[in-house]
């Protein structure tokens, strides 16, 4: 898999969300960055919805900490939902990153070999992961938004 790059684009291009997500797995981490050099969760999402063939996303507002429901209010305006059903591949979960805090973080759903995964920018680990959606995870999930291929 070739990772997209400023001056080494795949030249094929990728089909589903999940798919777009998956090529920057290991960019690193950049709060409200929205490059491959460093991009933050919605800097995933952006640039994945991009390169599925979408413009006009590049400027989605949400402030510097986005708590307090105004990143599920951006998601809602951009997307569709929150859904009310379990998340399924090529969807975007509105996610906590700690029990009891509130939703603050973004990822988009993928196929794993252990069932469903989850493509997000972590801060933690500094940079973009891909991992097996587990029990705990699941947990995290506030909202499952779906991306209808409009713009």
């Amino acid at each position: 898999m070739i990772k997209p790059t400023d001056n080494n684009k795949d030249l094929t291009s990728p089909a589903t969300l999940s798919e777009a997500a998956l090529r920057y797995v290991g960019t690193p981490f950049l709060h409200r960055g929205r490059t491959v050099r460093g991009m933050d969760c919605v800097g995933l999402l952006i640039l994945s919805i991009r390169d599925i063939g979408h413009e006009g996303y590049e400027e989605v507002p949400y402030g510097t900490e986005p708590r307090n429901g105004m990143l599920e209010l951006t998601l809602a305006q951009y997307l569709h939902g929150p859904m009310g059903r379990d998340p399924k591949v090529d969807d975007i979960v509105l996610m906590e990153l700690r029990p009891g805090m509130p939703p603050s973080h973004v990822g988009i759903i993928t196929e794993h070999p252990n069932g469903l995964g989850i493509v997000h920018a972590y801060g933690e680990v500094t940079r973009v992961v891909h991992q097996r959606l587990d029990r705990r995870k699941r947990a995290r999930i506030k909202g499952v938004f779906e991306w209808l291929g409009t713009s």
